[in-house]
């Protein structure tokens, strides 16, 4: 059975339709008390952070994965990937001297990934252009992450948790159509997230709630206030974990809009400077300013 992100637990009777997410406004609390097992063990953020080569490792294997799975074109499956890559890593030492591994690892979280999404695919689907490598090295090496990850190979994500908490809100007006908009702005924000070593210290449903709040405030400010408590009350959720992880993300946002405004302002130069240059021939050169790109323009 294909594997979805927003539905661990598809495979059981809790989940017998996944196109229904009525299921998930009813999330059994044991997804809240597993959710630890589907996360990098407690070091591996501090040592990212502490370390430039683990750090350059990561960065360098989440290139690759990028690089194989884009034939697949399927965002999930590169989140997936991901995830097992990092839990995988947290687990494991990188041999300093043979960076190949790096990139077998990277190819076989995709093989992996690939699998869990689409059963059909087998290893012959890879996009292996280039490598040396063979079905025989990249399936061994998929057994060594699988006894790593203790064959826990349905991630509970944050995308798990969106349903549940987007049940604890009361939207008054065209509520279907505004719990898709929070819903996909959440998502397209936990896409970008992933790549952030800050957030890899946060469990998947504090990502999720955080993710939401961020998404909600940006699409009903008004209505922020209601959303923020309704989620604080959630007995399953730490609230200052809750905070700290909001922080952070709009830290990242307004590290962002700092980055763009720069660019802009260097673009408004450039242009002036074109202007003034050109004058006398009656030239003026227009330079589109790049803007961050917002998943939906509703508010409420």
């Amino acid at each position: 059975m294909e594997f979805h992100l927003e539905h661990p637990l598809s495979h059981s009777s809790l989940h017998n339709n996944s196109n229904d997410d009525t299921n998930d406004e009813t999330l059994p609390h044991s997804l809240f008390l597993v959710e630890f097992q589907h996360m990098p063990s407690s070091h591996y953020f501090h040592s990212l952070k502490s370390s430039a080569f683990l750090l350059s490792n990561r960065n360098h294997a989440i290139s690759s994965i990028i690089q194989y799975s884009r034939k697949f074109d399927d965002p999930s499956l590169t989140y997936l990937a991901v995830n097992y890559l990092d839990r995988f890593l947290s687990s494991e030492d990188m041999p300093q001297s043979k960076p190949w591994i790096l990139r077998l690892i990277s190819l076989s979280c995709v093989s992996l990934s690939a699998k869990m999404r689409k059963p059909d695919m087998s290893v012959s689907d890879l996009p292996v252009e280039g490598e040396f490598f063979d079905a025989q090295m990249i399936e061994r090496m998929e057994n060594v992450i699988l006894g790593a990850l203790k064959w826990r190979m349905r991630s509970i994500t944050p995308f798990s948790f969106f349903a549940f908490f987007i049940s604890l809100f009361e939207l008054k007006e065209d509520p279907l159509v505004l719990k898709h908009s929070l819903k996909s702005q959440a998502i397209d924000l936990t896409f970008n997230l992933q790549h952030d070593i800050r957030f890899l210290e946060f469990k998947p449903s504090v990502i999720a709630g955080a993710a939401l709040l961020f998404a909600s405030f940006e699409l009903c400010p008004l209505q922020f206030p209601c959303f923020s408590n309704r989620i604080y009350q959630c007995t399953y959720v730490n609230k200052d974990e809750l905070m700290e992880c909001y922080k952070a993300i709009q830290e990242r946002d307004i590290v962002g809009e700092n980055e763009a405004s720069c660019s802009e302002t260097a673009v408004n130069v450039l242009d002036q400077q074109f202007s003034s240059c050109e004058s006398d021939k009656s030239i003026t050169i227009t330079a589109s300013s790049p803007k961050r790109r917002k998943t939906s323009t509703r508010r409420c």
